[in-house]
């Protein structure tokens, strides 16, 4: 009887913290206002922001995996890079090389481009909107697996529509 009650005070305990790291853990997935010290951008739903990451500004990535030969590869990923040793036309250039390439939208300072990519044998369509500013571009790429392009389309719109830069 003496070991009864504290086992199941520890039971208790165990169950309390696991629900306590799923519901974190599932509260990492929800939408969520980024707020950078030169920009700003509406994480869509189903997606985690990695805090740090050593090759891009910003990185998210979904929650689901593809399927079949993709199953390795994020159904979705979004980067945001910061360039200084680049012109807009150069960034913008560099991405209308690729084949099939769509201008969607172009301005002196501002461009949004769609092509059509290729990651381990797997096609994907990625989203790029690309901002200069006096000093640095800004490029961010959202990537889908183009067997799942349909599922994505609105949070594509809504995230490119959200980028903005702050200038100083």
């Amino acid at each position: 009887m003496e070991l009864l009650i504290p086992g199941l005070i520890l039971v208790a305990l165990m169950v309390w913290a696991s629900t306590k790291i799923k519901k974190t853990a599932a509260d990492a997935f929800e939408a969520e206002s980024i707020e950078a010290e030169n920009y700003s951008l509406q994480k869509p739903e189903g997606f985690l922001h990695v805090l740090v990451d050593s090759e891009h500004e910003l990185y998210a990535y979904s929650r689901e995996y593809g399927e079949g030969s993709s199953s390795k590869l994020r159904r979705a990923t979004i980067e945001i890079d910061i360039l200084k040793s680049a012109s807009l036309a150069q960034v913008r250039d560099e991405i209308k090389n690729a084949p099939d390439v769509e201008i969607v939208r172009e301005i002196p300072a501002e461009s949004e481009l769609e092509t059509d990519e290729s990651a381990n044998e797997s096609s994907i369509r990625a989203f790029y909107k690309i901002v200069g500013t006096q000093n640095e571009i800004y490029r961010l790429r959202f990537a889908v697996l183009s067997a799942h392009l349909d599922e994505y389309l609105d949070r594509v719109r809504d995230t490119l529509d959200s980028f903005s830069i702050r200038s100083n």
